[in-house]
């Protein structure tokens, strides 16, 4: 359990494609498999309150986070366009105004070989619940490895996209309190975050790095942006299960920020030769002027050289 910021934003004056396997769910058990791949090993510090996110795409997502989300454990949110953020799929619920709004943002790889999704609440007496999940259909089944571009060492790049615990009581998702109601039992709305997130991998080194840039926060007061610092994924391994986790620092071009850790960011590769990526983010502290601020991010990526790839991929090899 996170602490959360109250009404910071409105007192500072801020300004998806699913993909198919053919099985229903690419995410449940097809009962024709023979071999059950090696399961994603989630760390904590990015998974945190968040048990579960099933694939997006319908009208609902079923997200287990603990908690006060709803009755039962794995409670079932509701689609939610308003929320829609640099093309993660949005999904609410909140079941009555003096209970938390929580919100989950998620994607699935064009291949529908992974997902990933965040989910936190607006926080509520003091305290929000916030977290990350991220999963594969499938095994790791990295690159050929070899001396032409692309074989071995590539890149994913797209869009990147979080939640806050930058929060305000009079975000539009919220359902109306009867007037007069004290502010102490007020809940709060997240506020969002946009980015641009490129990583280089080299499956002979087992090494992943990159950056997260273009960075904005969005007020959940008013929708007015903030633009944030550019952060730097640390050179983190990539293990035998295709999954990695490793440490985030500020790369705002100051000196004096130099090595400021801020948090980590992991995920786990998916597809026929390591075709998509999906990943999480994990970070504190990354805001000047704001104390106890954190937020959790999501990717989910098409490696540079195939079908939907980012635009930014016709700079690297192969093109």
């Amino acid at each position: 359990m996170n602490r959360f910021v109250v009404s910071l934003i409105a007192a500072t004056a801020l300004g998806a494609c699913t993909g198919s396997t053919g099985k229903d769910n690419p995410f449940e058990e097809d009962p024709e498999d023979t071999e059950e791949p090696a399961a994603a090993a989630i760390n904590e510090a990015l998974a945190s309150n968040l048990g579960r996110v099933s694939a997006p795409g319908g009208d609902t997502i079923t997200v287990e986070i603990t908690a006060l989300d709803g009755t039962p454990l794995s409670t079932s949110f509701t689609r939610n366009t308003a929320l829609d953020t640099n093309g993660y799929l949005a999904y609410t619920t909140q079941e009555d105004p003096l209970d938390r709004l929580f919100v989950v943002l998620a994607a699935a790889s064009l291949d529908g070989s992974v997902i990933a999704g965040v989910a936190t609440d607006g926080g509520q007496f003091n305290t929000f619940q916030g977290g990350g999940y991220y999963d594969r259909d499938g095994s790791f089944d990295p690159p050929a490895l070899g001396n032409s571009p692309g074989e071995g060492q590539v890149s994913y790049a797209g869009n990147y996209a979080g939640l806050t615990n930058l929060t305000s009581s009079a975000g539009s998702n919220l359902l109306p309190v009867p007037p007069g109601t004290d502010p102490t039992l007020l809940p709060g709305e997240p506020s969002r975050v946009a980015g641009t997130i490129f990583l280089n991998a080299n499956f002979a080194d087992n090494a992943v790095n990159g950056a997260i840039y273009d960075r904005v926060l969005i007020s959940s007061a008013d929708g007015s942006l903030l633009p944030l610092d550019d952060l730097a994924l640390l050179v983190s391994e990539i293990d035998a299960n295709g999954e990695f986790f490793g440490e985030v620092e500020i790369d705002d071009g100051d000196p004096d920020n130099a090595g400021a850790g801020v948090g980590n960011y992991g995920g786990i590769f998916g597809g026929e030769d390591a075709s998509s990526v999906a990943g999480l983010v994990s970070i504190s502290g990354h805001i000047d002027g704001i104390d106890n601020e954190h937020e959790y991010g999501v990717f989910v990526l098409t490696q540079c050289g195939l079908d939907g790839d980012a635009a930014i991929c016709d700079n690297v090899a192969p093109n």
